[in-house]
């Protein structure tokens, strides 16, 4: 009769530490935004591979809109593409290889086919206006989550149990 319990209790501490292994090793991952001085995180967003999220701010020298759209690509930061109301100072002026110029049916530019890979991203949090981090559904003001003249530091990171310890 113990030989059988210690059997079934051996068997579930095995399943158990099969399930902990897996969570602590394989859960997905998340955007993280923390303050590039302090390393203190402002805020963690899961995401999936191939999400897409855009920054959204106003140039600081032509002071239009200004839209960049990146996707999550094996734990990477993938800027694809650019959208803006106009050309003038600091815009791009030229097409790079692989590039295209889209006309919106709002009127808006965009340009597609950047493709940079980052491990990270950084913005600072402007006074007077603000970035926009648009994920999923939500509009999330950088100025919500540190003060300006702040840098804010985005990347990808896996979720796992050694984050929580």
């Amino acid at each position: 009769m113990n030989h059988k319990r210690l059997m079934v209790a051996g068997a579930a501490l095995a399943v158990l530490a099969t399930l902990l292994f897996s969570f602590a090793f394989s859960s997905g991952p998340y955007l993280l935004l923390a303050n590039d001085e302090t390393d203190e995180v402002l805020l963690r967003h899961p995401v999936y591979q191939g999400q897409e999220f855009s920054v959204s701010f106003i140039h600081s020298v032509n002071q239009s809109p200004v839209r960049e759209i990146y996707i999550i690509v094996g734990g990477k930061i993938v800027l694809t593409a650019a959208q803006f109301e106009t050309f003038g100072a600091g815009m791009p002026t030229e097409l790079e290889s692989g590039q295209v110029l889209v006309r919106l049916p709002d009127g808006d530019m965009r340009i597609d086919g950047f493709d940079r890979s980052l491990t990270e991203l950084r913005y600072m949090v402007p006074h007077g206006s603000d970035i926009i981090l648009n994920i999923g559904e939500r509009q999330i003001p950088l100025s919500s989550l540190d003060a300006p003249g702040q840098t804010v530091r985005f990347s990808v990171f896996q979720r796992g149990l050694w984050h929580i310890f």
